[in-house]
């Protein structure tokens, strides 16, 4: 069918009408797909123009001049466009054999067949820019109006096809506010043990999807609803079953802007059980002072880089204790050497998403004016951290003190009095003052741990 009144107008990029023009005038068919429809009709125009084409992977590589072999045994290329875009272009694909987490396949030769492979009817929609026409065999268009998500044909063999389109599923839906079919929710949540057979990396990928996404809080909510958090998430399920907080960490997680995907999941970690004493702080809604095992053991299951665990533990631990708007600036700037200055703003905006997503105004209000303290502290040049002291190890040693321990005890005992008065991070003055600690044998018996 041609677009008719009440469709959107679609605006594809021109790199993506070049690719398109350029299959056509070779005689291939080449149509948008996927993300890019649904979204027109969404009213959310940020998705990407991917290119479903009768052309044959070698085909579209002898088309174009650069082009990237992105997944040649699945048919797909990418092609970079003249404004330097590179753009998927994918030969129209039927599905052989699948075992809920791959799919073999076979090309094919009409669009038909390429979209009654994919997973739900909202994404089956394709358009053909030369023509102007739109496919939608499986009435994705209606079920968009409807604000309904319903599986592109036998709702259990979609899911039993791959596993992960539960999860996608449960993604779309709460991106879109989309109420289930029916049947097709049944079939989901049928379909939910079998998110264990998944690798851990597409759960991770999927999930950091789900974070970056529109209302990602109520995706969440629908992950515990579904008893999809158990398979990955066990310890944030039974926070969604027993905590009367788990609410105002999903308005939380909302409140943190889409494009801190990774500061989202952190947020969503800090619902998560502190072993030790559940000190309260300006918008707090976790305990103070335990370690980062529960997060440790998260991120090492779905398999998060090392940098990317550390600093998720990092600012799960240094969340609390908060400084308040009374401390001193020498507190201050002793949170900040602690906290550190890379996670200092990280730990903010972490508290400042609890106290929006619950509409606590005097919280915030309080965190702003501790936030402007806190700073100016960071941009005032105090010395936060051993590194920026105006003296090292080697003019400790210079003074006649023995490797060791003993250097390091020093420089942290210098370093809490510049912490105290940064006017003191000076050479001079410093060396002084260790001289005298030497003198005086204020390090004595410390390197052995008395």
């Amino acid at each position: 069918m041609m677009l008719g009144s009440g469709a959107p107008e679609l605006h594809p990029p021109e790199g993506f009408r070049w690719v398109a023009d350029r299959l056509e005038s070779a005689g291939f068919e080449a149509w948008a797909v996927g993300g890019a429809i649904r979204d027109a009709w969404s009213g959310d125009a940020r998705a990407d123009w991917d290119v479903a084409t009768s052309a044959r992977p070698e085909q579209v590589r002898s088309l174009f001049r650069r082009t990237v072999p992105l997944g040649i045994e699945h048919g797909t290329v990418g092609v970079v466009g003249p404004d330097g875009t590179m753009y998927e272009v994918t030969t129209f694909r039927r599905d052989v054999e699948t075992d809920g987490r791959h799919a073999v396949v076979e090309f094919s030769d009409t669009i038909e067949e390429d979209l009654a492979r994919r997973d739900f009817t909202i994404n089956a929609l394709a358009w053909r820019p030369a023509t102007g026409e739109l496919r939608d065999p499986h009435g994705g268009v209606e079920d968009l109006k409807e604000a309904r998500l319903r599986a592109v044909g036998d709702p259990a063999e979609r899911f039993a096809e791959d596993y992960l389109r539960v999860l996608r599923g449960l993604r779309f839906a709460g991106r879109y506010s989309l109420e289930f079919d029916p049947s097709t929710r049944a079939a989901l949540e049928e379909a939910v043990p079998g998110l264990e057979r998944l690798s851990a990396e597409r759960v991770r990928e999927e999930l950091m999807k789900s974070l970056a996404g529109e209302r990602a809080g109520e995706t969440l909510a629908l992950y515990a609803e579904t008893g999809a958090l158990d398979h990955w998430l066990p310890e944030l399920a039974a926070v969604a079953r027993a905590d009367p907080r788990w609410q105002s960490t999903l308005s939380a997680i909302d409140a943190i802007p889409r494009h801190r995907a990774f500061l989202r999941l952190v947020r969503f970690l800090l619902a998560l059980p502190r072993e030790e004493g559940a000190e309260e702080s300006r918008g707090s809604d976790s305990g103070s002072g335990a370690d980062s095992a529960p997060v440790s053991a998260i991120m090492e299951r779905l398999k998060f880089s090392r940098s990317e665990a550390r600093r998720a533990e990092i600012l799960w631990a240094r969340y609390l204790p908060l400084v308040s708007p009374v401390d001193s600036a020498a507190a201050i700037r002793e949170w900040l050497s602690e906290a550190g200055r890379d996670h200092a703003r990280d730990l903010f905006r972490l508290h400042f998403a609890l106290a929006r997503g619950s509409g606590a105004i005097e919280s915030e209000r309080a965190l702003v004016h501790t936030w402007r303290r806190v700073h100016d502290e960071l941009v005032g040049g105090a010395p936060l951290d051993l590194s920026e002291l105006a003296v090292d190890g080697n003019d400790i040693l210079e003074l006649g003190l023995p490797h060791g321990p003993l250097v390091g005890l020093m420089l942290e005992e210098l370093h809490a009095q510049v912490i105290e008065d940064p006017t003191r991070n000076d050479r001079e003055t410093l060396l002084a003052e260790a001289r005298e600690l030497i003198e005086l044998g204020a390090l004595d018996g410390l390197d052995s741990g008395v």
